[in-house]
């Protein structure tokens, strides 16, 4: 996931300082450019382990003694919470003799919200010797919670779906038949399109959505699915029974969730049951 930019530097000839303390920056006297050599920003899937994000750092001199690098974090556009993610403090250095400086930061998996994505902004304020070359000392990284699938299985593609516990009034909530499961914000984000109470009519329908995370499937929470009691109905996830999934097999997947979750039918925002079979 960590990608590598190779910087071009102009030919650098050695001198011999005349006092011992002398620190040479630019051995050809010229410029000390720094940029962050991996862009403007990275998107970390963030398994259960934990992952490690890289901003790269580079200058366009070498240094004869470690170059220190000075950031900040851009509170007005940083979503993710502090304990979301640590910053290695050790790694805020461009090593002495060396053109990049790699600034490693950890994510902590049990911290980033369930679903949905949280950013962390950083500005690279200062490179000690090295003026910064402008509009290029920001960087953006999006944390979701991710653990890869495995072999084949994609969770893609159309799926035979079947009512197993019914919702309200004793009917299905949602309506049987072939689903399309196509990918939504992340790579763990699922979502198909289905109409709600086929036992009291044909409505539009509204996009189910649910992300696979680490074993898990979370369904996401709908205000308003195009019909219900005094206004349109909502589903919501299911603390009762979490519904999970092998990360290897796609074949089939059991998903639980609450049906009129603000009960506004009467009804007692029962749970419901929808299997998903890969056709």
């Amino acid at each position: 996931m960590k990608k590598y930019i190779t910087l071009l530097f102009v030919s650098l000839f050695a001198l011999t300082a005349c006092e011992e303390d002398l620190v040479i920056y630019d051995v050809e006297n010229g410029q000390a450019i720094a940029t962050i050599t991996n862009g403007s920003q990275q998107t970390l899937p963030v398994p259960d382990t934990g992952d490690t994000a890289i901003i790269e750092v580079g200058v366009t001199t070498v240094s004869d003694v470690d170059r220190s690098i000075s950031i900040s974090i851009d509170q007005t556009q940083t979503t993710a919470q502090p304990d979301e993610y640590s910053i290695d403090q050790s790694t805020l250095v461009i090593p002495a003799g060396s053109f990049v400086g790699q600034i490693e930061i950890d994510a902590n998996f049990s911290a980033i919200p369930e679903t949905g994505i949280t950013s962390l902004v950083i500005n690279v304020d200062d490179v000690a010797g090295a003026d910064a070359l402008e509009g290029t000392l920001t960087h953006t990284i999006n944390f979701f919670r991710f653990c890869p699938f495995e072999g084949d299985a994609t969770f893609l593609g159309d799926y035979q779906l079947e009512t197993v516990t019914l919702g309200i009034f004793d009917t299905p909530t949602l309506t049987d038949g072939v689903v399309t499961i196509s990918q939504g914000a992340t790579v763990a984000d699922r979502r198909f399109s289905v109409a709600a109470y086929p036992a009291f009519g044909a409505f539009t329908p509204f996009q189910f959505s649910f992300s696979l995370i680490c074993g898990e499937i979370v369904v996401s929470q709908v205000e308003g699915i195009n019909v219900g009691c005094g206004g349109a109905n909502g589903i919501a996830p299911t603390t009762a029974t979490i519904s999970t999934y092998d990360s290897a097999d796609d074949s089939e997947l059991i998903i639980n969730f609450i049906d009129d979750y603000r009960d506004q039918c009467g009804w007692g925002a029962p749970e419901v049951q929808i299997r998903l079979t890969k056709i």
